[in-house]
């Protein structure tokens, strides 16, 4: 089981406890790692993860990994539907509120970098983290790619820096918990969580996204490289050699499994409960629609 660190969320940052229900039932004492429980209880379907008691090694480690990993993407499918008919304007606020990971993402990626011992593990992030910034180029960089996309389906420029603010403090509190925990529960947090976890994610939402009306209507004129990128056999690919990366810094540190698992589940309790605070300003409400 998880050993217990107290609070998830350092004492001097915001909380986000109101926005991260799962924190108020900690693992260690819930013995489920209830993906259900971040997210409305409406919208959500029953998985409870059960969750490995004793001492962790790579086969429990890996088999909590992949689980969780299958619920979140049959989360991702069931949410993600609402999609193919909201209307454009909340499709393009919604498209708008994802930037704003990948902005956190690779800020907090050169964080991970800096406190990761030198090794395999260090080496393909420190590859993954170049590309994100696009290998010197600064119009390479995958954050400008996506507000190439943003532009080509009407998101004028103004309106880029609106973040939702509650995923703002989310974003802010995984910075402060990886630079107060250690190297392990970064690579959970954001190694497995920000590699692995949101091609998971993108993959499912590109799915929907391009079925939407507007989308088809206008699919010559959108600039879809950035998600060539992110949900193509390169992003496959970096998923796959992240997973072998992190396999072989288990069997070098194998003291660091329950921090590694604890960084990957505060990982998908704010993943989830980021999404659905999008969902929740831009999507229709039930009670809305006839």
């Amino acid at each position: 089981m998880l050993q217990p660190h107290g609070e998830f969320l350092p004492r001097d940052i915001p909380s986000t406890r109101n926005a991260c229900d799962v924190c108020d039932a900690p693992l260690y004492r819930t013995g489920y790692m209830s993906l259900e429980n971040s997210l409305s209880p409406l919208t959500t379907p029953t998985f409870p993860i059960a969750m490995h008691s004793g001492e962790w090694d790579r086969d429990s480690f890996w088999t909590f990994a992949d689980a969780a990993k299958e619920a979140t993407e049959a989360l991702a499918a069931q949410k993600m539907k609402a999609l193919e008919n909201m209307p454009v304007d909340a499709l393009r606020e919604f498209c708008t509120q994802y930037r704003f990971f990948t902005i956190e993402y690779i800020s907090d990626l050169a964080l991970l970098l800096a406190k990761l011992p030198f090794g395999g593990l260090r080496s393909l992030l420190s590859q993954i983290l170049a590309e994100e910034l696009g290998e010197g180029d600064q119009s390479r960089a995958h954050p400008a790619i996506y507000d190439r996309f943003l532009a080509s389906i009407g998101v004028p420029q103004e309106r880029l820096d609106r973040g939702l603010p509650e995923n703002k403090r989310i974003l802010g509190a995984l910075t402060q918990e990886l630079w107060q925990r250690d190297a392990a529960f970064g690579v959970g947090l954001r190694g497995m969580g920000g590699e692995c976890l949101c091609q998971t994610y993108l993959s499912v939402m590109f799915e929907h996204l391009r079925v939407h009306p507007y989308m088809r209507e206008n699919e010559a004129r959108i600039d879809w490289e950035f998600w060539t990128i992110h949900t193509g056999e390169e992003d496959i690919v970096h998923g796959e050699l992240t997973r072998a990366a992190i396999d072989h810094y288990i069997q070098q540190e194998p003291g660091a499994l329950p921090d590694l698992a604890q960084g990957y589940e505060r990982s998908i309790t704010a993943w989830n409960r980021f999404w659905q605070n999008i969902f929740d300003a831009c999507a229709p409400k039930p009670s809305a629609i006839s």
